[in-house]
């Protein structure tokens, strides 16, 4: 939310720095982000003069250029070269000095120099209107009235103001400070506790609306009180559209807002200055001289001020005319054909209640993010609407020469009462570590305007404003007093208490700085997804079960209302982020957690998972087209993660069709499973978009640490002895799997062997024979005692082959 601080000084006079009253907001909780400079022309139309234009003849050497001296208030004129058509001795323009800063279309700044222009010297600029920033016009210099003398300065002609914009970080709680007044409030309690000198807050004067002598036949039928638990209007009749003055259009500039209409400028002044949301109708656009505030059936069309229809879900709340015609949805945004237009002469001023709830479900679902919906979701106060009404009907009386022509519509079946909420000293001191005494208590109650009634001096009951929407407990009015107290005058304790806290070896901490530390150096990116995702992506998907689901009311994004119940749909989505943008080759890994309920109890797992697609390395001339990534990509990575983990000897379950991959691996070790990697599935992936193909490994974090605490890393000097080299090609059935033929060539090969690969494999049924393969094995043996004899190289070697001949049923190639 952005506040103006002359805007705010029309209600709380300030004898402090910019500086200062940004410190003191954020202090109070109302964080300022930014805080800058506004001007009604940007660069305030500094050195921008009044000239009169003394000679104006043709450049001699160009044909569309003019000479001209200028007189600009000196002593001496100044001649200035100018390219406009209309330029002519005798006229009064606008002329920019050397060494003025002016900005171009797109704001970008630029400085008027001195400078030779075909050889003719040029001391300043004449400018156009687009030039200056007054307008958009470029078709010729600005001529004045000749009654502006020269010299005079356009600042001070266009009384160009400037202001001091704070942008603030309004939290979802603070529904009190969604307008100038509410923030001035807030300020002026901070202010007249931290200085112990009363700020009073200046309302405007609001005169109340008259019953009128005659009136229109007009009605109000409320049949949804519990979205619209307070409706009050009014109808306006006389009223002349036009232009607001200078004063309201500067207002609302300063913050962002389009100036439109003298009624809608004060409509959007009123919001937000009281923080009352108002719409104005066209009356006689309003069928049946009807409103009525209903919901409509799913599916009922609504055409709104933007031009687009919207199909309204049967929640959403609408206001309408006697024959049902949707013309706003409350609290949210307005119709196309029920808006004040230029020749509107009456209006029905509406200023509602609505449910917060309601505001923020229709606001989420049609993606209307308004500034009324922005007040309404957090909690208008009911109470002010008749306020806010007789406000802007003051203005728009002055501005717009209306006047009321109904009764005030007043709608309020259950009006809502200021909560009473009980306070303790002895809590307030225990909460936040000040000793209170009950005469600062008191002095802070009257500063926010709780008003309270005290018990025995050390217990009040206090009635909290209907302003403060998120004011309901104990603990909420100790807040408000401690932020008005000061979190800096809350003393720091003189002593400080520790305790040694003895950790396992591999904690979960440490555990995923190092993964994370190995996974990055091997060119991974870490990700980091919302545990938040749609149930619709696993619509359909058998491998979920919608049982054990956990889901949220997620007022914010109802679509996203389900904590994740796996990690590999996630990770697709990041995957087609990515491969949208065209970005292809990915390396990703990410630690989250999945969540499910057993019994109706919540329960959470925690996961890595490491996601890999598209070339292996980037192409280039000595790659030539580069290497997809495959299953095996995925494994290399997993197996040197493991390694350097000091997880060894798993053992490994294939799988087909199982949680979203085709096919992969399951790791255990013993009955701790804690892994499973593998391709994941086309149709899967199709789902997304993702047409290449992605592998992906998923672990259990929980048996990764378990299983990494047990190991032990030993260190020991280098082998003074030669290794020894031995390949081995051997043809065995396609479906062995390399984990038997380890399995018997380490059995047979026992300590001496240190490493054992594939480095070939090779497939031709002619040669081979039909579902045979050669693979081609690399064996490095060791010694640490002495040096291996070829006898003992032979020996060992005919002992392997014998265990692969007899374990896999290989036939050794010569």
């Amino acid at each position: 939310m952005t506040v103006s601080l002359l805007w705010l000084n029309d209600y709380l006079k300030l004898n402090l720095t910019p500086e200062q009253i940004s410190d003191a907001l954020t202090s109070l909780g109302l964080e300022v982000e930014k805080m800058e400079t506004w001007e009604s022309v940007r660069g305030g139309l500094k050195g921008v003069v009044a000239g009169k234009v003394l000679t104006c003849v043709k450049h001699p050497d160009a044909d569309r250029l003019s000479f001209t001296t200028v007189d600009v208030g000196g002593s001496v004129p100044s001649t200035i070269v100018c390219g406009a058509s209309n330029i002519a001795a005798g006229q009064t323009v606008w002329v920019a000095l050397p060494e003025t800063e002016l900005y171009d279309t797109t704001g970008k700044p630029w400085t008027i120099k001195v400078s030779k222009i075909r050889g003719q010297v040029s001391e300043g600029m004449i400018c156009a209107e687009d030039e200056l920033g007054l307008g958009s016009s470029h078709d010729g210099i600005m001529i004045l009235p000749d009654s502006i003398s020269a010299g005079t300065l356009a600042s001070e002609y266009y009384q160009i103001s400037s202001d001091i914009l704070f942008e603030i970080g309004l939290t979802p709680n603070r529904s009190d400070a969604t307008s100038v007044i509410g923030v001035a409030a807030d300020l002026a309690a901070f202010l007249s506790v931290q200085e112990n000198v009363y700020h009073p807050i200046t309302w405007p004067e609001i005169p109340e609306v008259i019953k009128p002598v005659t009136t229109i036949p007009f009605k109000v039928n409320v049949r949804n009180t519990q979205a619209c638990p307070r409706y009050t209007g009014v109808l306006i009749s006389g009223i002349t559209i036009g232009p607001s003055p200078d004063w309201i259009k500067r207002r609302l500039q300063a913050i962002g807002v389009k100036s439109i209409n003298n009624v809608v400028d004060i409509t959007n002044f009123v919001l937000h200055e009281i923080g009352q949301p108002l719409h104005a109708f066209d009356a006689d656009k309003i069928k049946g001289h009807e409103i009525i505030v209903e919901t409509k059936p799913a599916g009922t069309p609504f055409l709104a001020l933007d031009s687009q229809s919207y199909t309204l879900h049967a929640e959403d709340l609408m206001i309408c005319d006697g024959d049902g015609y949707p013309m706003c949805i409350g609290g949210v945004y307005g119709g196309l054909n029920s808006g004040v237009s230029e020749s509107t002469k009456t209006i029905f001023l509406e200023a509602a209640h609505f449910n917060a709830g309601s505001v923020r479900r229709s606001s989420m679902r049609h993606n209307l993010r308004t500034e009324a919906a922005r007040r309404f979701e957090k909690g208008s106060d009911p109470n002010i609407t008749l306020r806010a009404l007789a406000r802007a009907m003051d203005l728009i009386s002055t501005l717009a020469g209306g006047t009321v022509v109904s009764e005030v519509f007043d709608i309020y079946p259950q009006p809502v009462l200021p909560a009473r909420v009980n306070l303790t000293l002895k809590t307030l001191s225990e909460k936040t570590g000040v000793a209170f005494t009950a005469s600062q208590v008191e002095k802070v109650l009257d500063a926010l305007n709780m008003p309270y009634e005290s018990k025995d001096g050390t217990a009040w009951s206090v009635s909290v404003p209907t302003n403060k929407a998120d004011v309901l407990r104990e603990i909420d009015v100790i807040e408000e007093i401690l932020r008005v107290f000061g979190f800096s005058n809350v003393p720091l304790p003189t002593r400080m208490h520790t305790s040694i806290a003895i950790e396992p070896r591999y904690n979960a901490h440490k555990l995923r700085r190092l993964i994370g530390n190995y996974l990055a150096s091997k060119g991974f990116l870490e990700t980091m997804n919302m545990s938040l995702t749609q149930p619709a992506y696993y619509k359909g998907i058998g491998w979920t079960d919608s049982r054990h689901w956990v889901t949220i009311h997620n007022t914010s994004n109802e679509s996203l209302n389900l904590l994740r119940p796996e990690m590999i749909i996630p990770t697709l989505e990041t995957v087609k982020r990515n491969v949208n943008r065209k970005q292809e080759d990915l390396r990703l890994f990410e630690f989250g957690k999945s969540y499910s309920q057993q019994n109706e109890l919540p329960q959470e797992s925690e996961h890595l998972v490491i996601t890999m697609t598209g070339q292996q390395e980037p192409s280039s001339w000595q790659t030539g087209g580069g290497r997809r990534v495959d299953f095996f990509s995925i494994k290399a990575v997993v197996h040197s993660m493991l390694l350097r983990l000091g997880i060894k000897n798993w053992n490994v379950e294939s799988f087909t069709d199982n949680s979203g991959m085709e096919f992969g691996l399951n790791y255990s070790v013993g009955n701790l499973a804690f892994l499973r990697f593998g391709k994941i599935s086309g149709e899967l992936a199709g789902r997304f978009d993702v047409r290449q193909e992605v592998y992906a490994a998923d672990f259990m974090l929980e048996p990764l640490i378990a299983l990494a605490s047990r190991s032990t890393t030993l260190y020991e000097e280098l082998n003074r002895f030669p290794a020894v080299i031995r390949d081995l090609a051997i043809v065995i059935d396609e479906g062995t799997t390399y984990d038997r033929i380890q399995q018997f060539a380490v059995e047979a090969a026992g300590d001496s062997l240190t490493q054992i690969e594939v480095f070939d494999i090779y497939k031709n049924a002619d040669q081979l024979g039909e579902g045979k393969m050669s693979v081609a094995l690399r064996f490095t043996i060791e010694n640490k005692e002495a040096t291996l004899s070829d006898k003992e190289i032979d020996l060992w070697f005919n002992k392997v082959q014998k265990a692969l001949i007899a374990g896999v049923k290989a036939e050794i190639r010569r």
